[in-house]
């Protein structure tokens, strides 16, 4: 995997964000709705950026940490760059900070037919626990995606 660091976005990543979530999904975000992300004092995105400096965007992770509950909202990774470990990174990423805040359970609705995301989830040990009909429009259902962390982990891991 190339050299890639972690970092919050911030308002001027829109750009870049915006294009890779163009490239990724047939419905994607609106600019206002990854802006208004910035603002909500429990969501986080963080951006997977190559090299060092003020280096390309190649993918991101939103997410809510409400409580003890983990939300992933919307997770993508720039065409180009697929296969190559980032989307791993960016999983690796919210399960270390999900253990750092005790959370016990993590949540995120995936399209069904999305078997790359589906198999990479599955491998950090999410499970299928629902069907959202329709969810990504007409005949489009999501898979509803949870991991729950042991209760004596969560504790655990906060002390």
């Amino acid at each position: 995997m190339p050299a890639v660091r972690l970092s919050p976005m911030e308002s001027a990543d829109l750009d870049a964000v915006v294009e890779i979530e163009r490239r990724s999904f047939p419905t994607p975000w609106s600019p206002g709705l990854f802006l208004h992300e910035l603002k909500i004092p429990f969501s986080r995105t963080t951006l997977a950026r190559l090299g060092n400096g003020a280096s390309r965007v190649v993918g991101y992770v939103c997410r809510w940490l409400v409580g003890d509950e983990m939300h992933i909202l919307n997770l993508a990774v720039d065409p180009d760059h697929r296969r190559a470990g980032i989307g791993r990174l960016l999983v690796e990423h919210i399960l270390e900070e999900a253990a750092v805040n005790a959370v016990r359970l993590i949540t995120l609705e995936v399209r069904r037919g999305n078997e790359a995301a589906v198999g990479l989830y599955g491998r950090f040990g999410f499970r299928q626990t629902g069907v959202r009909r329709n969810y990504y429009g007409r005949g489009e259902d999501a898979l509803v995606m949870s991991l729950t962390r042991a209760a004596e982990d969560a504790a655990t891991t906060n002390v």
